[in-house]
C-alpha cells in the first residue's frame, strides 16, 4: 500500500546521493531504502552518504546489507540508519534461512505508535522486540538448526576478528579484480565502487552461458547477469570464509574457459596478477 517512487541508476552505476537530495528536496518523503551491495551489478552504495541525505530530511532510512555485512565494514551505530538487515546466507558464511536485523530506537517508537496496526503476526517486529526483551516468551517455532549453525558462523567470525575479516575481503577483492584485468575482461561496475564481496564481469561474444558450463563441469559454479547482463556477464561471490587457494582455483579454472572459446589470454599470467595480493593473506 505504500506510494513509491524509484531512483535507479544506469547498469553498473552507483545510487548518487545528490540525486536523492533533489528528489528528498522536492517532497515529504517517509523512508528511504537503500541497497549496501547490488548482487547483480557488485556496485556498493556509499550508504554513509545516502544515510546521511536521509536523516538531512527526516526520512528513516532502510539498508539492505544481505550481501554486504560480514565483508564489508559497517558499523550500525554510527552509520545512524534506522533499519540495517541481512541474511545468514553470504557473507556471514551461515546456512540460508535467518534474517538478521537492527533497528533504532526512533524506528521502534515509529512502530510503536502507529495509527494503524502491521497487518502481520510473524513479520511484525514489536512481537518479536517483546520475544527478544523476554526470550521465555513464545512467538513461532524456530528452525533451531539454523540458528546453532549461525551460532557457529558467527563464533567463527569472532575468532577471526571483524578487521582482519573485511582485510582478507578486501585482499581477495583486489587479487580476482587484477586477475580479471589481467584477462582483458571489463568490469560491469564502475571503478571506485565495486563490492569486495563480488565481481560481475563481462563475457566476451556473450558466451557467458559456456563459460558457466565449463566451470560447472569442473566443481565451480558461476551466477549468471541478469535481466539487460544475461548471457553477457558473470558474477563471482569471493566473500565468506573462502581463502587463496579457493579464489586461485577460480581464476586459473576461468583463464582456462576464456582460452576455449577463443579469448586472447595468456595461461597463468591471471595469478600471477592476483599474487601480490594474496601473499598480504599468509603475512
Amino acid at each position: 500500500g505504500c506510494q513509491t517512487e524509484v531512483l535507479k541508476p544506469e547498469t553498473g552505476l552507483h545510487a548518487d546521493p545528490s540525486d536523492l537530495e533533489d528528489l528528498l528536496s522536492k517532497g515529504d518523503y517517509k523512508a528511504v531504502l537503500a541497497t549496501h551491495v547490488d548482487t547483480s551489478t557488485s556496485i556498493v552504495n556509499p550508504i554513509e552518504d545516502i544515510v546521511s541525505v536521509s536523516k538531512k530530511h527526516n526520512s528513516y532510512t532502510i539498508i539492505d546489507s544481505v550481501a554486504g555485512l560480514g565483508g564489508l565494514k559497517l558499523d550500525f551505530d554510527n552509520l545512524g540508519a534506522d533499519v540495517v538487515l541481512t541474511g545468514s546466507q553470504k557473507a556471514l558464511a551461515a546456512p540460508p534461512g535467518a534474517c538478521l536485523l537492527a533497528i533504532s530506537n526512533r524506528a521502534l517508537e515509529c512502530m510503536t505508535n502507529r495509527k494503524t496496526p502491521i497487518p502481520s503476526y510473524y513479520l511484525n517486529l514489536i512481537n518479536w522486540k517483546t520475544v527478544m526483551d523476554n526470550p521465555t516468551i513464545y512467538l513461532a517455532t524456530p528452525a533451531v538448526q539454523v540458528m546453532l549453525a549461525l551460532k557457529e558462523a558467527l563464533l567463527i567470525i569472532k575468532e577471526e576478528g571483524l578487521e582482519n575479516r573485511w582485510l582478507r575481503h578486501s585482499l581477495i577483492a583486489q587479487a580476482f579484480r587484477a586477475s580479471i584485468e589481467s584477462m582483458n575482461l571489463d568490469f560491469v561496475a564502475e571503478e571506485g565502487y565495486r563490492a569486495d564481496t563480488l565481481t560481475a564481469f563481462h563475457v566476451p561474444e556473450n558466451k557467458a552461458n559456456e563459460i558457466q558450463s565449463f566451470m560447472k563441469a569442473r566443481g565451480m559454479v558461476l551466477a549468471g547477469g541478469l535481466q539487460e547482463l544475461k548471457g553477457k556477464a558473470l558474477r563471482v561471490g569471493h566473500f565468506g570464509n573462502i581463502g587463496t587457494r579457493d579464489i586461485q582455483a577460480v581464476i586459473s579454472t576461468l583463464e582456462l574457459g576464456l582460452k576455449k572459446i577463443g579469448h586472447d589470454v595468456q595461461i597463468g599470467k591471471a595469478i600471477d596478477a592476483a599474487s601480490p595480493y594474496l601473499e598480504k593473506l599468509t603475512e
